[in-house]
């Protein structure tokens, strides 16, 4: 049970840490050919970085999420309300 606490408690802080980024990033640049990366909704395009993390809209929607690369080819897709997702890392 305190696994399972412990992994809630984690996907609200990235929720949180998503909600304050997309507070906090302006417009990025205009990046000559667009990146993007399939996701359950759709495609959602990478739109700058926030350190180590990529900003991204969201498809469906003008929110903007959070892209965290997970080393391995994958990475996890953080947006505000929602559930992270996993998704194929953007090349």
């Amino acid at each position: 049970m305190a696994k399972f606490a412990n992994s809630q408690r984690t996907v609200r802080m990235l929720a949180a840490v998503a909600a304050v980024a997309s507070l906090l990033v302006s417009a990025g640049p205009v990046l000559a050919a667009p990146v993007s990366l399939d996701t359950a909704r759709g495609p959602a395009y990478i739109t700058g970085n926030f350190g180590s993390l990529q900003t991204t809209t969201l498809p469906g929607s003008a929110g903007q999420g959070l892209l965290m690369n997970n080393g391995n080819g994958t990475s996890t897709l953080v947006a505000p309300g929602s559930l992270p997702q996993v998704v194929a890392t953007p090349r």
